[in-house]
């Protein structure tokens, strides 16, 4: 009994000529080819023509239509399956075919893929060649986001997830899924041919499965670069979230969301890390320093903000003080430097990080902190007092003697201890060190005469215009008027001044008077007051 088929397109007459020599000998176990009135006929045993049925040559398939004759070039509907003849009438198998979609000859055309027993590949993912190539379910070949749900494959229509992200492969032009390679492209949710402007391209990575990249930190070619959730790698500072240790949020403004942004020290208060990948490649940043805009105003690039350094270890974590560091924190005042006097300004808590055999400070923010600091109580790191730490680009703790230059340029001598006898490392220097007097680090000088007296905790010194303190039993004169002369104890029977301080213990207080009663007689002009005037702006 013969079966009804249906014939999906019609032949042109140059198509029908081009059987030529491809048939020659047509006896077959289903019957014999005859050619009569232009076309090719099968016949059955009982010389009845075949119609609508595939007829077997030389162990080739060709199919017959309606009327018997050859169809050539042709989609053919058979038991429910699609098949394709070429230009000599045989069935295609394990082969392409470009050409518009059975029963829609106005229609784009697309790629199909006929199998081994040439049925027209639907709902399949096939590796043709090496190559992996997806089907959906009227047998086109898939390009860009792929889909798999249920056994089935089709244009992706939703974004990826973390639990998702093994159904979306992403294909080529030629349709080939692609592997361990980058994908930049819309989400797979956004309508290729309906974009908006609010719509965005992305970065994407496939693994070796072709599937998405979600929810990691992946090396690629020596790179490391992180993946949301929805498998798109991320730029700008990037922290763990706060509902999973093992996924990653963008922190800083976004396209979609301006006004975004977290503070590092939040981050670093629930346990997170946080990292910082470059806007233009997107690889992670690793154990060097980084000048940038913080979270709040990273987006912005405002160049009215400020930028600070953040110091990166060598997996990329920004370093960012813990809870347990901002509990023990240093409370501190930041000072500027003006006119060779220190002025207070903004409160900070601090806390004292070593890089590279280095000390910094740092904030809650992990911003390191340049320019003086005073603190002002003392805690396990940190010993109250005046620490100097360079430039805005420099940020190393200072110790031994410095020239630093104020906001006009003048430069000024300081000295910050280098061991506990100094009064700990980096800690601004108080008293006489090696015959100069320094006050909170910076020497103090004679300005408006050669000598002049200045007090220091309760002692005062004389002092010259290069900070020399002077002890000697001697007048100190200027352009011959004494200006200060000291007294000889009638009971110091070599003549020199007594400069002992009280008991005479405290080093610091050496070469110092207790009182100006000490002193024979001075001009109050030379008297410079109390070096908390001299160096502080009050």
């Amino acid at each position: 009994m013969r079966k009804q088929m249906k014939i999906a397109a019609v032949v042109s007459a140059a198509a029908l000529l081009a059987l030529g020599a491809s048939i020659t000998s047509f006896a077959a176990q289903r019957g014999t080819w005859k050619y009569e009135d232009g076309e090719w006929y099968c016949y059955d045993r009982n010389g009845d023509v075949y119609e609508n049925e595939f007829c077997l040559s030389n162990g080739r398939e060709f199919y017959v239509g309606d009327d018997g004759a050859l169809v050539r070039s042709s989609w053919v509907e058979y038991d429910g399956d699609y098949y394709f003849v070429n230009s000599a009438g045989e069935k295609i198998t394990n082969d392409w075919r470009l050409t518009a979609p059975y029963d829609d000859e106005d229609a784009d055309e697309q790629w199909f893929y006929f199998q081994a027993n040439g049925r027209r590949a639907e709902d399949k993912k096939l590796t043709i060649r090496g190559k992996t190539y997806f089907f959906d379910a009227d047998g086109e070949m898939l390009t860009g986001w792929v889909e798999e749900n249920d056994d089935t494959y089709e244009e992706a229509g939703s974004d990826i997830t973390h639990s998702t992200r093994s159904h979306f492969s992403y294909c080529d032009e030629t349709g080939a899924r692609l592997e361990r390679t980058w994908v930049e492209d819309y989400a797979p949710d956004v309508d290729s041919e309906d974009v908006s402007s609010d719509d965005e391209v992305h970065y994407y990575y496939l693994n070796s499965s072709g599937h998405p990249v979600t929810r990691r930190q992946t090396n690629i070619n020596g790179q490391s670069y992180i993946f949301g959730e929805n498998g798109r790698m991320l730029t700008g500072w990037v922290a763990t979230t706060a509902t999973n240790s093992d996924a990653y949020e963008v922190i800083q403004g976004t396209d979609d969301d301006e006004d975004h942004w977290v503070p590092l020290s939040e981050i670093a208060d629930r346990g997170g890390e946080v990292y910082y990948c470059t806007e233009d490649d997107g690889h992670v940043k690793k154990n060097k320093w980084i000048k940038l805009w913080n979270t709040e105003f990273a987006y912005d690039q405002d160049n009215d903000e400020d930028q600070y350094w953040f110091y990166l270890a060598r997996n990329g974590e920004v370093f960012i003080p813990d809870a347990d560091d901002v509990a023990s924190a240093a409370n501190a005042h930041e000072y500027s430097f003006s006119e060779g006097k220190l002025e207070e300004g903004d409160p900070v808590s601090v806390i004292k990080h070593r890089v590279n055999g280095k000390d910094y400070f740092f904030n809650s923010n992990g911003e390191m902190i340049s320019g003086f600091i005073r603190i002002e109580e003392q805690n396990d790191d940190l010993t109250p007092g005046m620490y100097y730490l360079g430039s805005s680009n420099d940020g190393v703790m200072k110790t031994g003697s410095v020239n630093i230059s104020d906001n006009t340029g003048e430069s000024y001598r300081f000295y910050f201890g280098t061991r506990a006898s100094e009064g700990g490392d980096g800690v601004g220097y108080t008293g006489n060190r090696s015959n100069k007097l320094y006050y909170n680090g910076m020497m103090v000088r004679a300005e408006d005469y050669r000598y002049e007296i200045v007090e220091v905790d309760g002692a005062y010194f004389i002092v010259n215009q290069s900070g020399s303190i002077q002890d000697g039993n001697t007048s100190y004169r200027e352009d011959g008027d004494v200006l200060i002369r000291t007294r000889v104890e009638d009971d110091d029977p070599d003549g020199s001044v007594n400069t002992a301080f009280y008991d005479g213990d405290d080093d610091a207080k050496e070469g110092s008077f207790a009182s100006l009663d000490d002193l024979l007689e001075y001009d109050n002009n030379v008297f410079a007051g109390s070096a908390e005037d001299i160096v502080f702006e009050n």
